[in-house]
């Protein structure tokens, strides 16, 4: 592994540091395809989204591809099956940072229809890059492309030390997006109260929480002294080392993860994101389906879950990727449920279930 400078280990935590700043999807996937060059060699950067099994996201900064996506994309998608590192990635699903040299000399690659085709005509026959993989459904390929020499060994070692960072930007993200989205389909001043989030200072004291935050810190055991409005002991320890992670400095850190605390409920989530001087901190619940069957309502089976899948804040698009269904019968689904609940719409069904969930006086 090569060892990196000091100038080199600067650029990489200033990377860093903006990597985990507030964006949704959309945002982080433009700002990554942006960033990569400033701290990685070559000309070009792609950026690939894989829903189950099939490329749902293409992303690229590369001339010749933007001038005509339609066909490249095609010839892409047609020689995916002998691609040498995406075949690499599916039969071994590593993780660490590999280059088309790593698999296949250069001779035998230039021969082939995917160079012929794809790489020779773009001008980009050097690829290196990484998988990361989010959940059992969800991967996202990111690589850096140039022509001439082969990528060094110093490329290959940043890629390696961003990469656990990557996955958690992505992964909050996804998780900005969610909320964003929840927040858009409905008014937002309503909606308010069924995000679980918490807007603290560096040493602890909350400065603006949801009722649903708060509900769900009473839930696992994790009340705030209302006089003292600071948060959890065990959520400060935590807020602490993660915020020394985000400090800039001369040598990459590891990948700020999510508290994870378990209780009777389930599993409480809690992310740092990070947005202009204020620290947000977004509280996700996930409930075991044995405790959130909701058969007891009069509901199917595979209604119950699907209700199950909206309370924890899911989107019909997401219900359908991970039920193997399409959104148009999950609004099916939902569009029964409601009759059956005897509400008229999503807004109205997460308020019952949360009505529920209140503790009775």
């Amino acid at each position: 592994m090569e060892r990196l400078t000091g100038k080199e280990l600067r650029r990489i935590s200033g990377f860093l540091l903006e990597l985990y700043r507030l964006r949704n999807h959309g945002e982080f996937t433009n700002h990554l395809l942006a960033a990569l060059p400033t701290v990685t060699e070559g000309e070009f950067t792609s950026y690939n989204e894989i829903n189950n099994h099939s490329l749902s996201i293409f992303k690229t900064d590369v001339p010749g591809f933007l001038q005509d996506p339609e066909h490249f994309g095609g010839v892409l998608a047609q020689e995916a099956e002998r691609h040498p590192v995406l075949q690499y990635w599916k039969k071994t699903h590593a993780g660490s940072t590999i280059a088309i040299s790593d698999l296949v000399p250069d001779r035998e690659f230039r021969e082939t229809a995917l160079y012929r085709n794809f790489y020779q005509p773009l001008q980009i026959p050097r690829l290196i890059g990484f998988v990361l993989q989010s959940g059992s459904h969800h991967s996202i390929s990111i690589a850096r492309h140039k022509n001439g020499r082969a990528f060094g060994e110093r490329t290959r070692t940043i890629l390696n030390a961003i990469r656990p960072h990557v996955l958690q930007g992505f992964q909050n993200a996804l998780a900005v997006t969610q909320v964003q989205d929840q927040l858009s389909s409905l008014n937002q001043a309503m909606e308010a109260g069924h995000q679980a989030l918490l807007s603290v200072t560096p040493d602890g004291r909350i400065q603006f929480s949801t009722p649903h935050a708060q509900r769900l810190l009473s839930h696992y055991d994790l009340q705030t002294k209302q006089e003292a409005n600071r948060l959890p002991s065990l959520i400060q320890a935590w807020l602490r080392k993660q915020l020394t992670q985000l400090v800039p400095s001369d040598d990459v850190g590891t990948a700020p993860i999510p508290l994870t605390i378990h209780g009777k409920p389930g599993a409480l989530e809690i992310r740092l994101i990070p947005k202009d001087r204020q620290y947000l901190l977004l509280l996700q619940e996930h409930r075991s389906a044995a405790l959130r069957t909701f058969t007891h309502l009069g509901l199917s089976a595979r209604e119950a879950e699907i209700l199950g899948w909206i309370v924890q804040g899911k989107t019909n698009p997401d219900i359908g990727v991970i039920l193997g269904i399409s959104r148009r019968t999950v609004q099916k689904h939902l569009e029964r449920i409601y009759i059956k609940l005897g509400v008229e719409n999503r807004h109205a069904a997460i308020t019952m279930i949360h009505a529920q969930d209140q503790p009775r006086p």
